[in-house]
C-alpha cells in the first residue's frame, strides 16, 4: 500500500508528488498520458514562464477564498526557490520568470530526476477505470472530519484505485487530472465520471486563455493580421476588462494575447447566456484627437488624385486598413484631399471603436485553460481536501482557479499541488 496515489502528472500532480515524497510518504504517481509533463512542455511557447513576480489576487478569476489562502502558504518567491534547488536558476524578464535555459523541458527534466530521488513509483500510459474507498481503515496521526457525523476521528479509509494494469491502494489519494483544456496534452475529463461518483461536482469547465468567434468584421478579409491594439469587453452593456498587446484577426474572430487576457469573464457570461460584445482601438498610440487631426492633416496636404486608402498608407496593415474604412462609411475611392470633418469623425470612430458581436470561445482543444472546476464548497480551502471524504485532495485546474497569462496557472499549479503534498 502507498501513503498517497497521485492521479495526473501534470505541473500540479508533479509538485504534489515531488512535496509529499520530500516528507517521507511513499508515492505513486500515475498518468495516462505516455510521459509526464506533457502541458509543461507546451507552455510559454516551449520557454515554460512558470511564475510572475507581480502576484496577487486580482491575476486569477474563479474562488478568490482559494486563490488567497493559496498564495499565502505557497507564492511566487517558494516556486523560484524551489526550483533552484532543483537546479533550475530563475531567468526574470521584466518579472516573467523563466528557467534559465529557456527551454520548459528543463522543468520536466528536473521533476523526472527529482521524482527518481525520492523514489516515486511513475506509472505513465495508465487508464483509470474506477475509485473507490478500500474498505482499509489505516490510524493516522491527525484528527479528520467524519462528513456523516461531523465527529472527529483519528481513522482514515484508504482507496482503491483501479485501472488496465492493475488496482493500486493508498491511505490518500490526490486527483491533479486538470479539466478539459488541449486535451491532445492529457486534460481531456475522462475522470469526471469517477470524481462525481465520490460525490463530488464540477462546474461545467469553460474554455479560457483562448480566442473567440466573432461578427462585426469580414474576418475571413483580415485573417492573419497581427497589430497591436486594445480590447475591451463589453458584458450586458458594461465595460468589465481591457487589455493592450498584440492582437490576431483570424478567418473566426479574435485571438492573441490581450484577448486571453480577457478571456474568462466573457466565457462565463456566454455560458449563462449574456449579451458580449469587445471594442476594439487599433491604434492605442494615437488618441481620438491625435486620429482625427492626423486624417486632417494628411487630407489637407494631399493636392494630388490619392485614394482615401493610398493617403492613410503605412497607418496600418492595408487589408485591415480597407475593412475599417468600409466600416466606417466612407468610400475607399474618395479622394483624400475631399474628406468632410464627418468623414473623419467616421475613419476616427472605427479605427478606434470598432465593436464586434462575440458568439462563442473556441473549443477547450484551442484553450490553454479551462475555467470551472470542483466547487469549492466541497473542498477545505486552506488544505485542498475534500469535505466529503477524508484523505482525497484535488490540485491544479480541476479547482476552480484559472489565471491570466504570464505564469500565473502555472503558480497556481505549484502553489496547490504543494499545498495537496503537505496533506496538512
Amino acid at each position: 500500500m502507498y501513503d498517497v496515489i497521485i492521479i495526473g502528472a501534470g505541473a500540479s500532480g508533479l509538485m504534489a508528488a515531488a512535496t509529499a515524497a520530500s516528507k517521507g510518504a511513499r508515492v505513486a504517481l500515475l498518468e495516462h498520458k505516455d510521459d509526464i509533463g506533457k502541458k509543461i512542455l507546451a507552455t510559454g511557447n516551449g520557454r515554460c514562464n512558470f511564475t510572475n513576480t507581480d502576484m496577487s489576487v486580482n491575476k486569477f478569476h474563479g474562488s478568490k477564498a482559494l486563490i488567497k489562502n493559496g498564495l499565502s502558504q505557497f507564492n511566487y518567491a517558494d516556486t523560484i526557490r524551489f526550483f533552484k534547488e532543483l537546479g533550475i536558476p530563475a531567468y526574470d524578464n521584466a518579472g516573467y520568470i523563466y528557467p534559465n535555459s529557456r527551454q520548459a523541458a528543463s522543468v520536466v527534466a528536473a521533476f523526472r530526476m527529482e521524482l527518481m530521488r525520492l523514489h516515486v513509483d511513475v506509472k505513465t500510459g495508465i487508464s483509470i477505470t474506477e475509485i473507490k474507498t478500500a474498505g482499509i481503515t489505516t490510524k493516522d496521526t491527525k484528527s479528520v472530519a467524519n462528513p456523516a457525523t461531523n465527529k472527529k476521528t483519528d481513522d482514515l479509509t484508504g482507496y482503491c484505485i483501479q485501472t488496465d494494469k492493475g488496482s493500486f491502494k493508498s491511505k490518500r489519494l490526490i486527483i491533479a487530472c486538470g479539466l478539459t483544456a488541449s486535451p491532445k496534452l492529457g486534460s481531456d475529463g475522462s475522470l469526471f465520471r469517477q470524481i462525481e461518483a465520490l460525490g463530488h461536482h464540477i462546474q461545467k469547465p469553460l474554455p479560457a486563455l483562448c480566442g473567440f468567434s466573432c461578427d462585426g468584421l469580414n474576418f475571413k478579409k483580415i485573417t492573419g493580421v497581427r497589430c497591436d491594439a486594445t480590447v475591451a469587453s463589453v458584458i450586458d452593456g458594461q465595460m468589465t476588462e481591457q487589455n493592450t498587446g498584440e492582437l490576431q484577426l483570424a478567418d473566426y474572430g479574435i485571438s492573441g494575447i490581450p484577448v486571453f487576457q480577457i478571456s474568462s469573464l466573457m466565457s462565463r457570461a456566454l455560458d449563462k447566456g449574456q449579451r458580449v460584445k469587445v471594442i476594439i482601438d487599433f491604434l492605442p498610440a494615437f488618441s481620438d484627437d491625435e486620429l482625427n487631426g492626423y486624417i486632417k492633416d494628411r487630407s489637407i496636404t494631399t493636392t494630388d488624385k490619392r485614394s482615401l486608402n493610398e493617403m492613410l498608407n503605412g497607418l496600418l496593415n492595408n487589408k485591415l486598413l480597407l475593412e475599417l474604412i468600409h466600416k466606417s462609411g466612407v468610400s475607399p475611392d474618395k479622394k483624400g484631399r475631399l474628406l468632410t470633418d464627418d468623414d473623419c469623425k467616421s475613419l476616427t470612430r472605427s479605427i478606434k471603436h470598432t465593436a464586434v458581436s462575440v458568439k462563442k470561445p473556441r473549443g477547450a482543444e484551442f484553450a490553454q485553460v479551462c475555467a470551472g472546476g470542483i466547487y469549492t464548497k466541497e473542498i477545505d480551502v486552506r488544505t485542498l481536501e475534500s469535505k466529503i471524504h477524508p484523505g482525497l485532495y484535488f490540485c491544479g485546474e480541476l479547482l476552480d482557479v484559472d489565471g491570466i497569462c504570464g505564469g500565473y496557472n502555472l503558480q497556481w499549479a505549484w502553489t496547490s499541488g504543494y499545498i495537496a503534498g503537505e496533506m496538512q
